[in-house]
C-alpha cells in the first residue's frame, strides 16, 4: 500500500514537471497580465453572442450515420436531434435537481423535449408524439444543404426517417438498432395519427424502446429525407443536414470539426437572465481531436480549450496547481468492479458465502483512503449518490453495511464453511493499463491474506474489449467498468438479468433464474411511467439484495472533475451536450490576457 502511494506522488510529480516544462517564460508574462488585469473584468451584464467555444474529442467518431452501421452515430446536440433530451430546466440553470456530470439522475431528467414539444403514453409500449411546428432543416451552404433548402420540419420526415431507421426498405441491415435490439427493432411501429402528431408502438422491451427510440440514447437521429433519398445515407460528414444548432462546416479527420451557428436554430433560452433569448449564443463551435491528454491539458491550461471533463484526481491536482483561475465540478462517474463467473457449479464463486467472504477480505476504506486520498466514493455499485434510488451506507440493511467493514477472520469462516479452509487459486482478466493493474495488485496482496491467490491475466486493448464488448464468456474473474453512474433504467437492468453483456456475473440469467429479481424486473416493467416512485422502490430492493449476495466486488470510485475557464458562461461542469446554452463573456477572456 505504501508503494502505492508513494508511486501516486511520484506520478504526480512527472506530470506536474511536464505541465511546467511545457509553460514558457512567455507564458509566465501572460499569467502576470492577467493578474494585474483581472480588476478590469466587467460585471456580468447577462448573456452575450459571438465567440467560439472550443473542447476535445478523444478520437474521430467511428460513423456518422446511425442506419449504415451498429455503431451510434455522430453529431447528436450539435447538426442532429432527438424526439426527447436531457432536461436543461433540472440542471444548476435552473431547479437544480441534476448536474448531469454523470450523466441524468433519474427517467425524468431524460424528458426535456426536443423534436417532440410534448408526448404521452396511453398504454404501455404506445408513444403519441407531438411534432414540434416551426422547426426548420439548416441551410448549409453545401449540396445537402441546397436539397433541404431550409424547409420546415414535417411529420413526414419523421416517418421517413423512421422508416430508414428501422430498415423497414431494407436498406438499412446494417441499422444499429436492427443489429442491437431486434426484437425492438422488428416489432415498432409508427403512423401519423395527426398533422403534427406520430404514434409510435413499441410492443416488446418497453424500457428499453424508450431508451433507443422515443428518449433516443446513442442510436435514434432526425435525417434529411431528400439527402438520403439521394445518397443512399448519411454516413458522409458532407451531407450532415439537422435542425441543431450548429451547422457542420468543416472536419479534418485526426484534427478538427469546426461548426457555426444555425441562424433558423427553433430554441429560446427557456431560463436565467437570457430568458427568451434566440439560441445558440457563441457564433462557432470547434472540436479539437486530441487523443493525448498531456496535450490537451497543455491545451486547457493555455485557454485553447475553454472547457475538460472526466479529469482524473492527479491532473485535477495538476490544474489546481497550475491554473488556479479555473472553475470545477467534483462528480462521480463510472466504477471497475470484479465480476465472478456464477454460472459454473463447479466454481467457488456459485457459493455466495465466497462472494461474502471476497468482500469481507478486501479493505475497502483503506482503498479509498489511501489510493485515492479520500477522493472516492466507497459506494457505487449498483447506484451512486447521483441517482435517485441511491441508498447511502448507513441507510443500507446491517447484512450489506457488514460487508463493507473489513473483516479477514470472518472471511477465512466464510470460505471454510463453504469448503475452502485452505483457500483458492483464481485469475482475473484485466486491461493493460497501469491504473488498472495497480488496482488489482492491491486487491491481490488483500485476498492473499485469506488464501486466495490470484494471478492477473493481462490483456491488451483489442483482447479485453472482446470480453467487455461482445460478451465473450469468461470461466473465473473479470475486471470491468460497470455503470450506475448514470440513468438508464434500460442499461440498469441489463446489469442483472438476461444474456446483456453487462451482466457479467451471469445474475438472473437466464431471465427467471432468480426469481425474487424477476419479481421485482416485473414490477418496475408494470409500473414505469405509470407510478415511478414505485419503480424506484423496487430498483432499491435489487440493489439491497445483489449487494448483499455480492454479485459483484465494487471498488470505491474516484471523483472525476470537470474544468472550465470563468468566461464560459451558464456552463456548470456538465460536458458539451447543453453547450448551446453557453455563452462566451469576450470581454472577460481578454482581460485575462486570452
Amino acid at each position: 500500500m505504501n508503494r502505492k502511494i508513494l508511486w501516486l506522488v511520484v506520478s504526480s510529480l512527472m506530470v506536474l514537471s511536464l505541465v511546467m516544462a511545457a509553460c514558457g517564460p512567455a507564458e509566465e508574462e501572460g499569467e502576470e497580465e492577467g493578474e494585474v488585469a483581472e480588476e478590469e473584468v466587467v460585471e456580468d451584464t447577462g448573456p452575450k453572442y459571438g465567440g467560439t467555444i472550443t473542447y476535445r474529442l478523444a478520437s474521430d467518431p467511428g460513423n456518422f450515420d446511425s442506419a449504415s452501421q451498429p455503431r451510434g452515430g455522430a453529431l447528436v446536440g450539435t447538426v442532429y436531434q432527438q424526439f426527447m433530451g436531457s432536461d436543461w430546466l433540472r440542471g444548476p440553470a435552473d431547479q437544480g435537481v441534476s448536474n448531469f456530470a454523470a450523466g441524468a439522475g433519474s427517467i425524468e431528467d431524460s424528458f426535456g423535449p426536443q423534436i417532440a414539444e410534448s408526448w404521452e403514453m396511453p398504454e404501455k409500449g404506445v408513444w403519441i408524439l407531438n411534432i414540434r411546428q416551426g422547426v426548420h432543416w439548416q441551410p448549409v451552404d453545401s449540396e445537402a444543404g441546397d436539397l433541404m433548402g431550409g424547409r420546415e420540419l414535417t411529420v413526414d420526415d419523421i416517418i421517413y426517417g423512421f422508416d430508414y431507421l428501422f430498415n423497414r426498405d431494407g436498406n438499412s441491415p446494417e441499422s444499429w438498432i436492427v443489429r442491437g435490439q431486434s426484437a425492438v427493432a422488428e416489432s415498432a411501429t409508427i403512423e401519423k395519427t395527426g398533422p403534427w402528431q406520430v404514434t409510435i408502438r413499441t410492443p416488446e422491451e418497453v424500457m428499453t424502446a424508450f431508451a433507443w427510440v422515443i428518449q433516443g440514447a446513442g442510436f435514434y437521429r432526425v435525417y434529411p429525407p431528400e439527402v438520403i433519398a439521394k445518397y443512399g445515407d448519411v454516413s458522409k460528414w458532407e451531407n450532415a443536414v439537422g435542425t441543431g444548432p450548429y451547422m457542420l462546416l468543416d472536419y479534418v479527420e485526426g484534427s478538427q470539426f469546426l461548426f457555426e451557428k444555425n441562424p433558423i436554430y427553433w430554441e429560446k433560452d427557456p431560463v436565467g437572465p437570457g430568458e427568451g433569448n434566440q439560441l445558440p449564443y457563441a457564433d462557432t463551435l470547434t472540436q479539437l481531436i486530441i487523443p493525448d491528454l498531456s496535450t490537451t491539458y497543455a491545451a486547457l491550461r493555455t485557454g485553447k480549450l475553454d472547457l475538460q471533463s472526466a479529469v482524473t484526481l492527479t491532473d485535477a491536482q495538476t490544474q489546481w496547481q497550475t491554473t488556479p483561475e479555473l472553475e470545477y465540478l467534483q462528480y462521480g462517474t463510472g466504477m471497475y468492479g470484479i465480476g465472478m463467473a456464477q454460472d459454473f457449479e463447479d466454481n467457488p464463486y456459485s457459493d455466495f458465502r465466497v462472494r461474502q467472504a471476497l468482500m469481507l477480505a478486501t479493505d475497502f476504506e483503506a482503498i479509498q483512503r489511501d489510493y485515492y486520498d479520500g477522493e472516492a466514493e466507497m459506494i457505487a455499485w449498483p447506484a451512486n449518490p447521483s441517482l435517485i434510488f441511491y441508498e447511502s451506507l448507513d441507510e443500507l440493511p446491517q447484512s450489506v453495511q457488514e460487508l463493507y467493514q473489513y473483516n479477514p477472520e470472518r472471511a477465512k469462516e466464510l470460505l471454510t464453511e463453504a469448503g475452502y479452509p485452505d483457500g483458492f487459486k483464481t485469475s482475473i482478466i484485466v486491461q493493460s493499463t497501469p491504473e488498472r493493474i495497480d488496482e488489482l495488485s492491491i486487491i491481490k496482496d488483500m485476498w492473499a491474506k485469506v488464501g486466495v491467490e490470484v494471478v492477473l491475466n493481462i490483456k491488451e486493448s483489442g483482447a479485453y474489449r472482446a470480453f467487455t464488448g461482445a460478451g465473450v464468456p469468461y470461466e473465473e474473474m473479470l475486471y470491468r467498468v460497470f455503470g450506475g453512474s448514470y440513468f438508464n433504467m434500460h442499461l440498469y437492468q441489463a446489469f442483472t438479468r438476461g444474456t446483456a453483456i453487462l451482466n457479467v456475473s451471469h445474475i438472473n440469467n437466464p431471465p427467471g433464474t432468480d426469481p425474487y429479481l424477476e419479481e421485482l424486473f416485473l414490477e418496475q416493467e408494470e409500473y414505469l411511467f405509470v407510478d415511478m416512485p414505485r419503480v424506484y422502490e423496487a430498483v432499491k430492493k435489487v440493489n439491497r439484495y445483489v449487494m448483499e449476495k455480492a454479485f459483484v466486488i465494487p471498488l470505491p470510485v474516484p471523483y472525476r472533475y470537470s474544468f472550465w475557464w470563468p468566461w464560459l458562461k451558464n456552463y456548470y461542469g456538465q460536458g458539451t451536450g447543453f453547450i448551446r446554452y453557453a455563452w462566451i463573456d469576450q470581454d472577460m477572456k481578454k482581460s485575462m490576457g486570452y
